[in-house]
């Protein structure tokens, strides 16, 4: 990256990149302010030249909860194109919630997708990154592991409601997980006591069943007439 600049701004002319207001919520403000008191800040906020925050809205957030009126700001110039890319990237390290996570996730399958022309220094370096797949890229770009990445993607893909859920501590990501693999429907009454003239199409597979079966572990299964 060419032409980094440092200067002091106001911040008032300071605002959110449109990629990191769609795919980030700004939370912790407090906490972080209260560290900035203590210690200072340890890196200045990035920005583009029309002075959007690429890196660093929650320390501006911060500063503004702090009453301060300016702060120093490295002013770096890179195509507008890949500005979305490098908003991403520099949020690898924050603590984010699995529906933040999961629209990491679909921008950066894009990203990997359509690698022709991009810049690759905007992306993390990994050893024979051309024989991994995309989710270890994405994995490696965004630090979480693999099959955290693979569940999040399964329940927002399913029930994008599930995955807020899971995001505001109501349920785990595990719960919503299973929840979301379950395909068969349940039923409360043993196996003795269904009466076969009740039974209507599946509302999974849209069949009539002829009967209705026991498996092994005694849970029942619909035997289809197909």
């Amino acid at each position: 990256m060419k032409n980094k600049i440092i200067k002091t701004v106001g911040l008032e002319i300071l605002h959110a990149h449109p990629t990191n207001i769609e795919t980030y919520q700004v939370s912790n403000v407090d906490a972080l302010a209260e560290s900035i008191q203590e210690i200072g800040l340890n890196h200045d906020p990035i920005v583009n030249s029309e002075m959007q925050v690429l890196s660093g809205w929650r320390r501006v957030t911060a500063a503004k909860l702090l009453g301060w009126q300016e702060m120093r700001v490295e002013v770096v110039e890179i195509p507008a194109s890949e500005e979305a890319a490098f908003v991403i990237l520099s949020n690898s390290q924050r603590q984010k919630t699995e529906l933040e996570i999961f629209k990491e996730i679909k921008f950066l399958k894009n990203l990997f997708g359509n690698r022709k022309g991009q810049r690759m220094d905007l992306l993390p370096e990994v050893s024979q990154e051309q024989k991994e797949t995309t989710r270890k890229r994405i994995s490696d770009a965004i630090k979480t592991p693999e099959s955290t990445i693979q569940r999040i993607e399964f329940v927002g893909d399913k029930d994008s409601k599930m995955l807020e859920l899971v995001s505001n501590g109501h349920i785990s990501l595990n719960e919503a997980y299973h929840a979301c693999k379950l395909e068969k429907p349940k039923h409360e009454k043993p196996y003795e006591e269904i009466d076969l003239c009740e039974i209507k199409n599946c509302p999974y597979c849209g069949n009539i069943p002829a009967r209705i079966i026991s498996d092994e572990n005694g849970n029942l299964i619909y035997k289809s007439q197909n």
